[in-house]
């Protein structure tokens, strides 16, 4: 509530002028100040996410990369081991690697967070899409793929 206008004139508007400005520094300060701290939580957020995840990233896609290499050379080799391709022998034998190669991928993106790409110059987890998983995280609407980072976004998992 503002001091009282009655009394001594100047005085007391200085001191209403006082009341008034304190009030609006005040809401500034801690406005400013709210902004300040979930634009720091977003910011070193999204450095920690960048540095926790962006390396599991490269790994996965490395280890699917060379998955692929695996089935190829597994499916050449059954190849060339033949004497005479008999079309259903070799089908068959080619049905389980590209079964065990199909498990592999669902794995790689189910548990390990390998979004489809095996090129290592499209990441993810650069520092601009850290600071969007910052601010979904700071949103709650977020789910970290590492234990990592859900240990350091959740208290439970």
């Amino acid at each position: 509530m503002p001091p009282s206008t009655t009394g001594r004139g100047s005085s007391s508007k200085w001191s209403t002028c006082g009341y008034y400005t304190k009030n609006i520094l005040v809401f500034l300060v801690s406005h400013i100040g709210l902004v300040s701290l979930v634009v720091g939580y977003c910011v070193i957020g999204a450095f920690a996410f960048e540095a926790l995840e962006a390396t599991n990233e490269l790994q996965v896609k490395r280890n699917v990369s060379q998955i692929r290499r695996n089935v190829t050379s597994s499916i050449w080799s059954l190849t060339q081991e033949q004497d005479l391709l008999h079309e259903y022998n070799w089908t068959a034998m080619v049905g389980r690697q590209l079964k065990e190669f199909e498990k592999q991928l669902i794995e790689a993106m189910k548990t390990k967070g390998w979004d489809g790409s095996e090129d290592d110059e499209h990441q993810q987890w650069t520092f601009a899409g850290a600071l969007f998983y910052s601010i979904v995280v700071i949103t709650t609407i977020g789910k970290p793929r590492l234990h990592l980072g859900k240990a350091a976004t959740t208290s439970s998992w």
